[in-house]
């Protein structure tokens, strides 16, 4: 039996090779078209490649590792009716009562950290693009009061929200409110986080002691996923998953699910308005949850779902309008079809891009923990054992499959940033299951028996010493002055002086127009002239594609718009493609009818013929 099963591992470790390299041979056909433009349709790369080869490098060694358990350790394996059974809903051994001392002293070390942060400031210059999604549509939202119809924002409405609720919440129209609110934003993150490392740890029969220790450590790890500065795994759009799952684990432990089941249809709806494929992602969980309960004959939870997501999607109908609704419609539709292609990149061949492409080893990496994740996840639902029930197996099993599809984000846009960034849930997986592996190893072999109290305090005094290490006392004290220059800080004092100059002229150029088009991907220009975009379409480079161009000219028509900004210094081609060539419609329409008035420093405006 040993033998077999080293075998069959062994098999299992060459289709992982085999995958790989059949990586290369796995291409669609790419078809030339009037559509979106982007790194990959300039090399002629059909973007749904790397989805079918990530599906075949993580779904065949699955498959086979299913196959070889059901065939010989078919007595070892759970029959998979059990998972349509009726949930049993245990008496919980684990509840706050148990860790509130510790959550106090993770909330309290979680504040000193971010009382302790240094203030946004002119060193941290603002970033043209990724600041310019948010600045700019919050202001046309101002100047005009609509949202989806005054802007096209490539997220979705957070990016109108976030700024709206800084400025509204701090009594300034500044970028370090903005900048200021995003660091709130990471800091309910960072709650968030322990509270969903408290609920995931109630999981498994482990006794109350051990889910303490697995509390402690897993929210430890899940902390560190995020920063506020640097790149990290878990970022600000991971806020509604967090969010929702901390209410989805409980569907699978508790009887009365009335409140969970409102709770989840609503996160899901209302994410999709604020950031689309987190919301897609989430509403792919809620509706494969459905079909489950669907075929175990839970119809009562199934009607309740359905009908608070279709309540919620009505109720925001009503709040926006049909008009707003529409455009939101359009606009993502738009950007899940045609975002991989004006975006995307291609993800590096598992194990032999490593050390030849820049983001190889992380790719492979990112990738091989996918399939890890997916092992070890169907492996603990498929064999019986006495640490989870049958319904919190299942609960990993949906978990996972949220994991999957959000790898969706690293294969469409596959740098380092991005695939990091789409690695948080993998590594909470596993970091679950291995805490969960020690603990349970040592437990068995530890001959001085730990009690509850001494565990507790133990864990306190643990988390306290790590908290010395993000604590500066000064900040601290100086918190509030510090904060409070920095919300109410001149826009200026977060750009170069030479880029201050340059804006100040063209401020000066346009100071009888009431709005300005902006060609490039300088996005932040509109807000730092105060000019609302004359057309929604204020980050013209993700409007690429046939359709939305002859809107975009159409628009530019019927408003007959003065001023476009057509380049500037700070607007470099992403990915190599220039705005020109992305949007090829666009373009030619301007330069047949607009000449060339302003050309300074890399910058340069537009100004339409009569």
């Amino acid at each position: 039996m040993k033998n077999k099963k080293i075998f069959h591992y062994a098999v299992l470790i060459i289709l992982v090779f085999f995958c790989s390299y059949l990586w290369g041979f796995i291409e669609l056909s790419f078809t030339e078209e009037k559509g979106s433009v982007g790194y990959l349709t300039k090399i002629k790369y059909n973007h749904f490649n790397d989805t079918l080869r990530y599906i075949v490098f993580v779904s065949l060694p699955l498959a086979y590792y299913i196959v070889f358990n059901y065939k010989f350790y078919n007595k070892e394996v759970v029959r998979y009716r059990d998972f349509f059974k009726e949930f049993k809903s245990k008496d919980e051994n684990f509840l706050f009562k148990d860790v509130w001392p510790l959550f106090v002293i993770f909330l309290t070390l979680i504040i000193l950290e971010f009382l302790s942060m240094r203030a946004p400031s002119k060193v941290f210059h603002v970033d043209q693009l990724h600041d310019g999604d948010f600045l700019t549509p919050a202001f046309n939202y101002l100047k005009t009061g609509q949202l989806w119809n005054a802007s096209f924002p490539i997220h979705g409405g957070s990016d109108i929200f976030y700024p709206l609720l800084a400025w509204k919440i701090f009594g300034a129209q500044t970028i370090g409110a903005f900048k200021v609110f995003n660091l709130f934003l990471i800091f309910l993150t960072k709650i968030l986080s322990v509270i969903f490392a408290f609920q995931i740890s109630k999981f498994s029969n482990l006794e109350k002691k051990y889910k303490i220790i697995l509390f402690v450590f897993l929210s430890l790890i899940i902390l560190s996923f995020s920063s506020y500065y640097s790149s990290s795994y878990l970022q600000l759009r991971d806020l509604y998953a967090l969010v929702f799952f901390v209410f989805f684990i409980q569907c699978f432990y508790k009887k009365d699910r009335l409140l969970l089941n409102f709770l989840i249809s609503l996160i899901a709806a209302s994410s999709t308005f604020l950031h689309i494929d987190i919301g897609i992602y989430l509403c792919v969980i809620l509706f494969s949850y459905s079909l489950y309960l669907v075929i175990s004959k839970k119809f009562n939870d199934f009607y309740l779902i359905i009908g608070f997501f279709i309540t919620t999607v009505l109720f925001i109908f009503t709040i926006i309008g049909k008009s707003e609704f529409v455009s939101f419609f359009e606009q993502a539709k738009h950007i899940v079809l045609n975002i991989d292609k004006i975006h995307g990149l291609k993800y590096p061949q598992p194990f032999f891009s490593m050390g030849v492409e820049p983001d190889g080893s992380r790719a492979t990496k990112a990738i091989v923990l996918q399939l890890l994740s997916a092992i070890v996840v169907v492996s603990i639902a498929l064999k019986k054992n006495k640490y989870f029930n049958t319904n919190e197996k299942l609960f990993f099993l949906f978990f996972y499959l949220y994991n999957f599809i959000a790898f969706k984000n690293a294969l469409g846009r596959s740098d380092g940033p991005h695939i990091m960034a789409s690695s948080e849930w993998q590594s909470i997986i596993l970091s679950y299951f291995i805490l969960h592996f020690i603990i349970n190893f040592f437990r068995k072999r530890i001959s001085f028996k730990f009690n509850l109290q001494t565990i507790k305090l133990s864990c306190i005094f643990f988390i306290g010493f790590l908290g010395l290490f993000y604590i500066n006392f000064e900040n601290i004290i100086n918190f509030k002055s510090r904060y409070v220059k920095t919300i109410f800080a001149e826009d200026s004092q977060f750009s170069a002086s030479q880029r201050n100059k340059m804006i100040a002229s063209i401020e000066n150029e346009l100071r009888n127009e009431e709005c300005i088009q902006n060609f490039t991907i300088d996005l932040i220009v509109p807000y730092l002239i105060k000019k609302p975009t004359c057309t929604k379409f204020f980050s013209s480079w993700i409007v690429s594609g046939y359709n939305n161009e002859k809107k975009y000219i159409k628009k530019l028509k019927e408003k007959k718009v003065k001023y476009v900004l057509y380049s500037s210094p700070y607007a470099a081609p992403l990915d190599g493609v220039k705005a020109e060539t992305r949007l090829k419609y666009v373009n030619e329409f301007l330069t047949k009818n607009y000449i060339k008035v302003y050309d300074s420093n890399g910058y340069s405006l537009l100004k339409l013929v009569k």
